[in-house]
């Protein structure tokens, strides 16, 4: 997809969702980003409404996260579930020593820096706030 071929940013991947879902799951950034540069949403919604930033936390994918961040993806995002990404940049079980580590660490730095760590919610939390229209929360 990104070696100079045509990339159809309205193609859905084998899951039904649109493809970056599923480049996101391939672990292709290169392919990712080509997927933006020919005009694809950073925020479009997928499964249970995640955005492809959030779906990449849930993968664990921290160097995807990382790079989506970099390219403009909301950070304050939830799904219909309420999870969001400060909720699992702080739940994940990937070592911060580790190789994901480095990433996962400028992630955390990043959410620090925007204010979205001083303060967690559950997804309960979350879908609560959603339901009375106060998501995402004033910072």
């Amino acid at each position: 997809m990104a070696n100079g071929q045509q990339v159809d940013i309205t193609a859905k991947g084998p899951d039904g969702l649109p493809g970056i879902f599923w480049l996101i799951k391939q672990r292709d950034q290169a392919a990712v980003g080509a997927w933006i540069d020919a005009g694809g949403s950073i925020e479009t919604p997928g499964f249970l409404r995640a955005t492809p930033v959030l779906a990449a936390s849930m993968a664990d994918n921290w160097p995807m996260v990382l790079y989506l961040i970099e390219r403009g993806a909301r950070m304050d995002v939830a799904d219909r579930q309420g999870f969001t990404l400060a909720h699992n940049a702080t739940i994940t079980r990937v070592d911060p020593n580790g190789s994901l580590g480095p990433a996962l660490r400028a992630v955390r730095k990043k959410l620090a820096q925007a204010g979205l760590l001083s303060r967690v919610y559950t997804p309960d939390q979350v879908k609560a706030m959603q339901a009375e229209g106060r998501w995402p929360p004033a910072r």
